[in-house]
């Protein structure tokens, strides 16, 4: 496929060509009508000027006119000093084909040749009159058949403009498309000097998918389009606008000196909250976005860097919020670097054994026995060092890979389970499982079947799942916890009460344990809405039978106001950091720790 450049080239390649031979045609007609005249000829110096003023002007009136004035002058000398027939065969059946260039596809050409011929009938001798019917012949059809290709030319390149148009044209919203956007840079945005630059605003509606699932296909459109008209009105007269796919706009600004002033008034019009509030079920809804912006001359004039660029500030954008605004920087590019390096290096990760799971021991409140452990994946890279959890995880997920690193982990906890088991030392060992995991592993299957192959007692199995993963997929989720409690192990919600879901799930799902995330923990002895909030949950596992845990215990007196209030188990750096298999044996598994108490639930 051509592209577009190379289009624009053959285009005036050809139209070169065409002007090229206006001119000599017109050259050729001068010089007939200046030698064969010989009383007006010296007029016709002015017939040349006349036609190609006509051919170059860019006003059609203007176009007219001289093309009228200049023929009527033909005609006029004709009708003084009429020219031999033979001036027909050698010069005038070129001036039809300059009308023809001057006005395809119109009546034009066939108006020049009827007045060329037509005194011509009034004034020939009877002997040359077969000869001027033959011209007369000639010319018509030549002329005619020129006139119907131009016009079927005409109106096919006119249909051609109106499929091209569809094409480039958003169906909704009437906005310039993908396709159009990407013409649009590849021919508009090469950088001609060093005060000059573009810069791309690329717009992410938030939540736009629950709007969708929410009130339905036809109220989304009617918000997108409205949403356009509003991006519209803020971008006229200095920027253009188009809609990439979905809920995806680019913004493409331009500006020679103040660029950066041009890009935060945009930035302002898009945060401004009453811009943005529609109508829906006759309800007020509030939209907002995340935006990534990025520069053309920051990414070295390389569209594929730039448009990659914006997607990942906006990208970051997303992730940190709603409402938010992401310039690509330097830190961005570095962190582009560093993400693109983990995301490659996690396969191998499993392969080489860089993995490693650490336990952090869940202790009751008063005797401070050990009953459990969390494990918690840790990565030690030979090149990039320590990798935190807090960012491969997230890489991990996005890429799928979760799922490959979710059953090592699962595999390798249910070994050393039964390992300390098998040593007299039987532990509740959690492991902490993603959305990711639950929408696109087989994981009842797979646990079950390390259940059965490292012969662990399921008890001392814990699935600890967030309130984020059960309301993406309650269901789905749901009946996968059934059938694991079916099997014996048990599920514990981690986090619990920082998505701010409904409790109503909680008298439907399968579920042992609640945790009390950090956040709440931290201040609860200073705040009395944390201690509150730790209050209510506690009496909420009580009054449900369910056993509650506290995580990120770290000082004494956070533990005095968790007995108190009547928690059964905590974990944090109070007792204890998360420390590796064999740390944890040589800790832990001391007969004073492992006096072990029943599974406290409340009745």
């Amino acid at each position: 496929m051509k592209s577009i450049t190379q289009k624009v080239v053959d285009a005036l390649d050809i139209k070169v060509v065409v002007r090229a031979g206006y001119m000599i045609a017109i050259g050729l007609i001068s010089y007939t009508l200046i030698t064969e005249h010989h009383v007006v000829g010296w007029t016709y110096i002015l017939f040349p000027f006349g036609m190609i003023a006509a051919l170059l002007t860019h006003s059609p009136k203007r176009c007219k006119f001289l093309a009228f004035c200049s023929f009527v002058h033909v005609l006029l000398g004709g009708a003084i000093e009429p020219l031999e027939l033979g001036a027909l065969d050698d010069a005038f059946l070129l001036l039809p084909l300059c009308y023809l260039v001057l006005f395809p596809g119109t009546i034009w050409p066939m108006l020049v040749v009827i007045s060329l011929i037509a005194h011509y009938f009034f004034t020939v001798p009877s002997d040359q009159f077969p000869h001027l019917v033959e011209n007369t012949i000639e010319l018509l059809l030549i002329t005619t058949f020129a006139t119907v290709m131009t016009y079927y030319k005409r109106k096919f390149d006119e249909q051609l403009k109106v499929y091209r148009k569809e094409s480039l044209t958003d169906f909704l919203t009437q906005l310039p498309n993908r396709r159009a956007f990407y013409e649009y840079i590849e021919t508009h945005t090469n950088i001609s000097g060093d005060n000059k630059d573009f810069v791309l605003l690329k717009v992410d509606i938030d939540n736009f998918k629950e709007v969708n699932e929410s009130f339905g296909q036809h109220q989304a459109d009617m918000l997108l389009k409205a949403i356009a008209e509003q991006l519209k009105y803020i971008s006229i007269d200095r920027a253009q606008l188009f809609r990439l796919e979905g809920d995806e706009f680019v913004i493409l600004l331009t500006e020679r000196d103040n660029i950066d002033h041009q890009v935060s008034g945009m930035v302002r019009e898009l945060m401004r909250s009453d811009q943005f509030q529609f109508e829906l079920n006759r309800g007020s809804y509030q939209i907002t976005f995340s935006a990534g912006i990025s520069s053309l001359k920051k990414a070295a004039n390389n569209h594929d860097i730039w448009l990659k660029n914006v997607d990942i500030a906006t990208q970051k954008a997303k992730s940190t919020g709603k409402n938010r605004v992401r310039w690509y920087d330097e830190s961005l590019l570095d962190e582009t670097i560093r993400t693109h390096q983990i995301e490659s290096q996690l396969e191998q990760a499993i392969k080489q054994g860089q993995f490693e799971l650490f336990y952090q021991p869940k202790v009751t409140m008063n005797a401070q026995c050990v009953n459990g452990a969390e494990a918690l994946i840790r990565w030690q890279h030979p090149v990039l060092g320590t990798i935190s959890p807090a960012e491969f995880i997230a890489i991990a997920e996005q890429t799928k890979q979760i799922i490959m690193i979710g059953r090592w982990v699962i595999r390798t906890a249910c070994l050393q389970a039964k390992q300390w088991a098998d040593a007299g030392h039987p532990i509740t060992i959690s492991v902490n499982v993603s959305t990711v995991q639950f929408a696109h592993d087989d994981l009842f299957p797979y646990i079950r079947h390390i259940l059965r192959q490292t012969e662990l007692d399921p008890h001392l199995l814990q699935i600890e799942i967030t309130e984020t993963t059960l309301m993406k997929d309650t269901d789905r989720v749901t009946k996968i916890c059934r059938r694991l409690q079916d099997e014996g192990v048990t599920i514990a919600i981690d986090d619990f009460g920082v998505a701010y879901s409904s409790l109503n799930y909680l008298k439907h799902l399968p579920i042992d344990v609640l945790k009390i995330d950090k956040s709440f923990v931290d201040d609860c002895v200073n705040i009395k809405n944390d201690h509150m909030l730790v209050k209510t949950i506690i009496q909420l596992g009580h009054n449900m039978g369910k056993k509650v845990i506290a995580e990120g215990v770290e000082y004494e007196a956070q533990r005095l106001l968790l007995v108190s209030e009547g928690c059964h188990e905590y974990q944090g750096y109070l007792f204890s950091q998360p420390v590796s298999a064999e740390q944890f044996t040589e800790r832990f598994m001391q007969k004073h720790y492992m006096q072990r108490t029943p599974n406290v639930r409340a009745v």
